[in-house]
């Protein structure tokens, strides 16, 4: 089973974390998060990436970052150009709420990591709706 990991400025990986737990119920072992609070060293947060990266290395992992070159993202690169060679390994920005919701229920049913990639991508878009044009259609 591929891991997610979630990264973000502040708290939001977490509270994306915690919602998706409020409405799917805990997600498996293989769905973590690491925030970045203002200040925190940022080789201390590269160790934990890293660490987590280090555990998947059999299955695989999606790391999703809040904003394309924002430091989590930054340092997602860093940890993919030291591991892509050892650990599959996929980098997707723009996390959201429908894209993780539907990247939770995806691994529960065992997706490999190039359709957990496709399925985020997917979701990421199509979870963004403009109520109006739904409407009128």
């Amino acid at each position: 089973m591929a891991n997610l990991l979630l990264l973000s400025h502040s708290q939001l990986a977490e509270s994306i974390y915690e919602t998706v737990k409020l409405i799917m119920g805990k997600p498996s072992d293989s769905v973590s998060y690491i925030t970045l609070p203002y200040g925190q060293d940022l080789q201390a947060y590269q160790a934990e990436i890293e660490a987590h990266v280090e555990k998947a290395k059999d299955e695989g992992i999606l790391i999703l970052t809040d904003l394309f070159g924002g430091s989590p993202f930054m340092i997602s690169v860093k940890t993919f150009d030291k591991y892509h060679d050892t650990v599959p390994i996929e980098i997707i920005s723009g996390m959201n709420l429908p894209m993780v919701v539907e990247l939770v229920n995806a691994i529960s049913q065992s997706r490999s990591l190039n359709e957990l990639k496709e399925i985020a991508l997917d979701a990421g878009i199509n979870g963004i709706v403009d109520f109006k044009a739904k409407l009128n259609a």
